[in-house]
């Protein structure tokens, strides 16, 4: 097995699972067998404790809205008719990773490089810390561009603005463009300095965005439309205008976006390194790669690749790079160091 001090996974929708009632700091067996809440959401994978007792020492938070015109999509939940509704919901699940933050000693919540290379000092001394960053995923909570600043006073550091389309941006099974409200989000992301995340955004809406923002660009949880060819993935050229950008394209540990629903079956670790495989192959190098499992965000346990079943499983994936001619600095480069150049990048602006 590689020599993996530890893990960064770049997306994690904890608060969204707080915001209907799953309990972050419940760990996961107690958790199932107290609440069968695994037919709606799926079957649960992450807390904090099981965060904690793992390898994974970073994640990306995300702050997650659900539109009520989607909620057959991942099932019955909160959901939001408008902008001042998803506003409300987004401020909760801001104030919950605060809240997380000030209350748990074992948590620290990452907002500039000095705060990052505090929690990295920790870890390395093997203290045992979980660092959260946080982010927006689906820009609908901000009501105007003009508000940005107070959600990045309260710790916002990244934004993707789509999941499906919206106000903003077109988005996953919704095609469209950069809207004017967009370019105007994204001209105040730049000017903060705030992370662009990719990951949900419509083809048409990826390129105008990456015309009119030019700060830290990533895709948090994305893989290759060349191996599953739906929208939700990144074409080549996607891909390979992000890798321009030297930015880092975080895998996903999900079923239907690994194997081709054609194929019928369980993905598995394999399936995996097809994706991570094809990334480098378009990149000639290992630096863009990195892993945003999405674990918990609509699927739980009963659809991530065998023979993974929990956060515990995740130095499997480092193993089967090895049997495919990966190193060990490729796999450090992947669990962590990828991830560590770009958000050391994007933080420095609030130092």
């Amino acid at each position: 097995m590689p020599d993996i001090p530890f893990i960064i996974d770049s997306h994690l929708d904890i608060g969204w699972n707080a915001s209907f009632g799953r309990d972050f700091y419940e760990e996961i067996k107690s958790s199932r067998e107290r609440v069968n809440d695994g037919a709606i959401y799926g079957e649960r994978l992450v807390s904090l404790p099981d965060l904690l007792d793992s390898p994974v020492r970073l994640v990306i938070g995300t702050i997650f809205t659900l539109p009520k015109r989607a909620i057959s999509v991942v099932g019955e939940g909160h959901s939001f008719s408008n902008a001042e509704e998803a506003h409300t919901q987004g401020m909760w699940q801001i104030d919950f990773y605060n809240r997380v933050a000030r209350e748990q000693p074992h948590v620290n919540l990452i907002r500039n490089r000095i705060e990052l290379n505090a929690h990295l000092k920790e870890i390395n001394e093997g203290t045992q810390k979980l660092g959260i960053m946080i982010s927006i995923e689906g820009a609908d909570p901000i009501r105007q561009p003009d508000e940005l600043q107070q959600w990045v006073d309260k710790g916002l550091r990244l934004i993707g603005p789509a999941w499906k389309s919206n106000r903003y941006c077109g988005g996953t099974g919704e095609p469209g463009t950069l809207t004017p409200l967009g370019v105007e989000l994204l001209a105040e992301m730049q000017r903060l300095g705030v992370i662009l995340d990719v990951s949900h955004m419509a083809e048409e809406s990826f390129y105008n965005a990456l015309d009119a923002y030019s700060g830290v660009t990533i895709a948090s949880h994305s893989n290759c439309r060349h191996i599953i060819n739906t929208d939700r993935q990144l074409s080549d050229d996607m891909i390979r205008c992000l890798l321009e950008r030297d930015t880092v394209i975080g895998v996903v540990l999900y079923d239907s976006f690994l194997v081709a629903k054609e194929e019928g079956r369980k993905a598995t670790l394999e399936d995996v390194v097809r994706h991570i495989s094809h990334i480098c192959e378009l990149a000639g190098h290992t630096r863009a790669i990195g892993l945003g499992t999405d674990w918990d965000g609509g699927f739980g346990a009963e659809s991530i690749p065998e023979p993974l079943k929990s956060l515990n499983d995740l130095p499997l994936v480092g193993e089967e790079l090895l049997k495919h001619g990966f190193n060990d600095n490729d796999i450090r480069n992947f669990y962590h160091a990828n991830w560590l150049r770009v958000f050391e990048k994007g933080l420095a602006q609030f130092d």
